[in-house]
């Protein structure tokens, strides 16, 4: 099992089984970025690696981002695709980073996640968290069906290597079809949403341990 302890509700949190393919959903500025990052850096104090297509973010920002979730994660556990172009600083010490111009190079990122992937296995660390952040600018770049074709090609990796997928994509009542195209990729849904106070809850389908009620989050 993939520890998620005390990222997610006790009524939530259901354990991930390796292989589990992960899609965060919900309205743009709602917390998924920061949720992704919370379960994709969990692990890196128990040794998992960790491999993340950052689609907006720099692989400075992102490093950055993450040692808010583990300070002090070992670099070497760490790769990351980076989709907007060499950064003018120099990459993030420690880190393998692999750069591609555009989010549209689906080619790039491919060769870039094998990669790093070999690059985690010659460290023989095996129990690796993929992180997709975000599916939404795949989406602008590419449209909906490339994207669910990489989606399937990189979903049925995680799956067969027994990784941990978590995905991050914009969703809204207005574009549900294409939210149900994309989230049939997934084993599990976890969405976000408001509450007419302001707050925020939860729920968790597709999981068979997990319950499907919203909870406060």
């Amino acid at each position: 099992m993939y520890d998620v302890t005390s990222i997610l509700p006790d009524e939530v949190d259901a354990g991930l089984q390796p292989g589990t393919n992960l899609l965060i959903a919900g309205p743009p500025m709602i917390g998924k970025h920061r949720l992704a990052l919370a379960l994709l850096a969990n692990g890196l104090d128990d040794g998992d690696g960790l491999l993340c297509i950052s689609t907006n973010d720099s692989a400075t920002a992102l490093v950055d981002a993450l040692s808010q979730h583990a300070p002090s994660f070992e670099r070497e556990q760490l790769g990351i695709v980076s989709c907007v172009g060499k950064e003018s600083s120099r990459a993030p010490d420690g880190v393998v980073t692999e750069y591609v111009s555009s989010p549209s190079d689906l080619t790039g990122i491919s060769i870039g996640t094998v990669k790093i992937l070999d690059s985690l296995s010659k460290r023989d660390i095996t129990s690796i968290r993929h992180g997709v952040l975000s599916v939404s600018t795949l989406q602008q770049y590419l449209g909906t069906q490339a994207v669910f074709k990489f989606l399937h090609i990189y979903t049925s990796r995680v799956s067969d290597t027994d990784g941990l997928g978590v995905f991050t994509l914009n969703s809204s009542k207005q574009d549900s079809e294409r939210m149900n195209i994309l989230a049939s990729e997934f084993d599990g849904v976890l969405e976000l949403r408001e509450t007419d106070d302001g707050g925020r809850e939860v729920r968790l389908t597709g999981i068979p341990a997990a319950s499907r009620t919203w909870c406060p989050y």
